[in-house]
């Protein structure tokens, strides 16, 4: 008996899409390495949140920006040259961010360049996974795309967040780069994988497509505000990630360097929560929605309140806030899988692919917004004002979302 089953293992059984799934599972835990590594160097040497939302923005602009013609020339264009291309690119983006890892404007400058590059890989490598297998197995296949997309991220900033705790920047960056090496030669075992559709055609489709998708978008109140929904959770994301260096430094003591190895496990554990919890089928989308923030907004006033009248100090306050980091995982997870959820059963299939890739542009533009804005604040108000306004705010939302599902019967 395995804990694999027995579907999955049939399709890792084909040689191009297991070198497809290995790519993809290097290639992002690569960036996790590159995300951890910029992040901690930015703030060591700045101190400041607006260096680690520069961060962020790197990360987010890209997708925002280049995503929609990124998945267009992706239908244009031999797959397997694509991600040949592209993996060999950030390679040599990263061995630049090694050189120049002391310069701020750099890694930056250096980041906004290798997400926007790896813009192209996601859809190509996306695109590619459908071509290497049998029709009956896609459901399989994107199942395995999803796991290997998300897993790599977390297995690869919590095996970043180990190294860099004892080897530092530099030893973190060098296996960033080995990884991507990997990521360039794999690929090269694969058959050609071009677009089966002539380009002219291709192009007067998928342009009329992603206008009727968003006229779909918006003909139904209920399926835009899931939208939004799963959107805006990227948003949060990107808030949270741009202050918890700054948090843990200021108001726990903890360097960058050690406070990963803090934060993730308790993160990871909500997270994993959150997923069991919410498959529940008598459940309603709207409840878990109002859940998930209402427990986002809830444990950040708690959070708040504990700071700021100094109920807990020193190590003690490290319980409330690893509860808290348990917390948030919790919330956002239940939140993005309810709306994820919804639209993949209510939304058109014909339609979902364009969808989910309008899903990822709008996400990107929340999380720019949320980024800066979260440094501002921070700077303006500190990080208690922070905690507490904004956990009012997300109790509120919840108390409105709830009201909406029963209104709108969703």
């Amino acid at each position: 008996m395995t804990l694999i089953p027995l579907t999955y293992i049939e399709v890792l059984k084909r040689r191009n899409f297991f070198i497809l799934i290995l790519t993809l599972l290097l290639g992002q835990a690569a960036s996790g390495f590159l995300l951890i590594s910029l992040i901690s160097s930015v703030f060591t040497k700045t101190g400041s949140n607006f260096a680690v939302s520069g961060i962020i923005l790197s990360l987010a602009a890209p997708s925002f920006l280049l995503m929609a013609f990124a998945g267009l020339f992706a239908d244009l264009v031999d797959r397997k040259k694509i991600i040949i291309a592209a993996n060999f690119l950030i390679t040599v983006v990263v061995l630049f961010v090694i050189l120049s890892l002391h310069i701020v404007f750099a890694s930056i400058s250096l980041s906004f360049l290798y997400f926007a590059i790896n813009s192209f890989f996601l859809p190509a490598i996306s695109a590619a996974t459908g071509q290497v297998v049998k029709k009956n197995q896609l459901m399989v296949a994107n199942s395995l795309f999803i796991l290997t997309l998300t897993g790599g991220q977390i297995a690869g900033l919590f095996i970043a967040a180990i190294i860099l705790f004892f080897f530092g920047e530099f030893t973190t960056l060098v296996i960033c780069e080995a990884l991507l090496v990997l990521c360039v030669f794999l690929p090269m075992l694969l058959p050609k994988l071009e677009a089966r559709k002539s380009q002219l055609v291709t192009l007067l489709f998928t342009l009329k497509d992603i206008g009727r998708a968003f006229i779909y978008i918006f003909s139904s109140k209920v399926i835009w505000f899931f939208f939004l929904t799963f959107a805006l959770m990227q948003g949060i994301v990107a808030f949270g990630a741009t202050l918890g260096p700054g948090f843990f430094n200021d108001v726990l003591n903890l360097p960058i360097n050690k406070s990963p190895i803090i934060f993730f496990p308790p993160l990871s554990l909500g997270i994993i929560l959150g997923g069991l919890y919410v498959h529940n089928p008598k459940v309603k989308e709207s409840f878990l929605i109002s859940l998930g923030l209402g427990v986002v907004g809830l444990f950040s006033v708690v959070l708040g309140l504990i700071i700021k009248f100094s109920i807990l100090t020193n190590l003690l306050l490290f319980l409330p806030v690893i509860i808290y980091m348990a917390s948030i995982g919790f919330g956002v997870i239940v939140a993005m899988i309810a709306a994820r959820t919804f639209l993949q059963k209510s939304v058109s299939h014909k339609y979902q692919g364009t969808i989910f890739g309008a899903n990822m542009i709008f996400a990107s533009f929340f999380a720019s917004i949320a980024s800066p804005t979260a440094a501002t604040l921070e700077a303006l108000f500190g990080y208690v004002f922070v905690l507490i306004s904004g956990g009012l705010i997300f109790m509120l939302i919840s108390v409105v979302v709830d009201r909406m599902g029963k209104k709108w019967q969703f």
